[in-house]
C-alpha cells in the first residue's frame, strides 16, 4: 500500500526511526523497508518533506508464529499460554523448537510449561523452564511494576481488573491490613495511589515477602509499611484496621482473625470461591458466621472476578462491620 513516509540514508536511519517513534509518527501497521541506498519509514500522517512508498502490511505475532512453525515443518497447533511481562507460561508440553519460535516473534525472555498444580499454602507454581535463563519476570500493570521469580511465587493475570480498581480508591488516613499480601498484588496499588496512615502486610511465603520488599523499592514507595512473614493468624499483632484485604480463596477460614482486628466501620475485602448461582448463599453464610462471633456485617458489593471451572466462580465481596455485639 502506498503511504507517506520519511526517507533516510542507512547511516542515519536508526536515529530517525527513534525520533519518529518518539514523536508518535511511526505507523506500526506497516513494515519499515529498505533498498540498496535508503530506508523508508511509514508515517501515520504527512509531515514536511514527506515522500511516498509502497509498504507491506506488518504481520501480527500469530501470523509470524504460524509462518515460522511452517518453515520448520511443524504443524501449527492452537497452543494455550499466559503472557506475564517478559515471560510465557504454556499450559501443555511443547518442544524447545516451538518455544524458540514464540520467543523470537513475541520478544520473550523466558518460556515455561506447567508441569503440575499450584502447591501448598505458599502457593508455589510447578513450572519447567523451556527457553531462556529463568531470570526474574517483570510485569507492568496499571502503573505498577511487579517483579517476581515464577518458579517461586505465583501471579494471577485474571485478577487484573480487581487490582486496577484499587488505584481509584481513597485510603488516605486509614490503617490498611493485607493478610495475604504476596508480592504486593493489591497493596502496591494502595501505596502508590493513596496515603494510608499505615500499611500492614503479611504472607506465609518468604519468597513472596522478598519480592514484596523489592517491589516497594522499584515502585518508589515512601509510605510507612509494616511487613510480617508467616501465618497471618499467628504473627499479626492485634491492630484495629480500617480496611482489610483478604486476597486468597481460603479467606473464609481466616474470618475470625480478620474480625478481631476490625472495628466499627471496618471494610473487609474477601476473595473466595462460590458455585455458579450460589453467590447469595455464600454471602449469607459469611454474614451468618460473623454474627455467631458477635459481629454484624453488611455486604456492600460483590463482583465476579473470573471463572475457575465449570461450576465455580472467583468472587470478591466487600463487607462492612456495622455493629459489634
Amino acid at each position: 500500500m502506498e503511504k507517506s513516509c520519511i526517507v533516510s540514508d542507512k547511516l542515519s536511519a536508526d536515529a530517525v526511526i527513534k525520533q519518529t517513534r518518539a514523536n508518535g509518527l511511526l505507523d506500526r501497521n506497516y513494515c519499515i523497508e529498505q533498498d540498496e541506498n535508503y530506508v523508508y519509514i511509514p508515517l501515520v500522517r504527512t509531515v514536511a518533506g514527506y515522500a511516498t512508498h509502497d509498504f507491506r502490511p506488518r504481520m501480527d505475532a500469530s501470523a509470524k508464529i504460524r509462518q515460522g512453525l511452517a518453515r520448520m515443518g511443524i504443524k501449527n497447533r492452537d497452543l494455550s499460554y499466559i503472557r506475564l511481562g517478559n515471560s510465557l507460561i504454556f499450559k501443555n508440553k511443547i518442544s524447545t523448537k516451538i518455544a524458540r519460535v514464540y520467543a523470537g516473534e513475541m520478544i520473550i525472555d523466558n518460556i515455561y510449561v506447567e508441569t503440575g498444580k499450584i502447591l501448598g499454602v505458599k502457593r508455589k507454581p510447578t513450572l519447567k523452564l523451556l527457553y531462556g535463563k529463568g531470570y526474574e519476570t517483570r510485569i507492568r500493570e496499571s502503573g505498577i511494576t511487579y517483579t517476581l521469580d515464577l518458579h517461586k511465587v505465583m501471579f494471577s493475570p485474571g485478577n487484573i481488573n480487581t487490582r486496577s480498581k484499587m488505584r481509584y480508591m481513597d485510603f488516605t488516613g486509614l490503617v490498611v491490613l493485607d493478610m495475604f499480601c504476596g508480592i504486593g498484588y493489591f497493596s502496591l496499588q494502595v501505596l502508590k495511589n493513596s496515603r494510608p496512615t499505615n500499611m500492614i502486610m503479611c504472607d506465609i511465603n518468604p519468597d513472596s515477602i522478598y519480592y514484596l520488599k523489592k517491589n516497594l523499592i522499584i515502585n518508589r514507595i515512601q509510605n510507612p509499611v509494616t511487613v510480617f512473614t508467616g501465618d497471618s493468624r499467628v504473627v499479626l499483632p492485634l491492630v484495629r484496621a480500617d480496611y482489610i484485604i483478604m486476597g486468597n480463596f481460603n479467606s473464609v477460614h481466616f474470618l475470625v482473625p480478620s474480625l478481631i482486628r476490625s472495628q466499627h466501620g471496618t471494610r473487609i475485602s474477601m476473595h473466595y470461591l462460590a458455585t455458579t448461582g450460589g453467590l447469595d448463599k455464600a454471602v449469607y453464610d459469611i454474614i451468618h458466621m460473623a454474627r455467631k462471633l458477635g459481629y454484624i456485617l453488611t455486604c456492600t458489593g460483590s463482583e465476579r472476578v473470573k471463572s475457575v471451572g465449570p461450576n465455580y466462580l472467583h468472587i470478591n465481596s466487600i463487607f462492612t462491620v456495622i455493629r459489634i455485639l
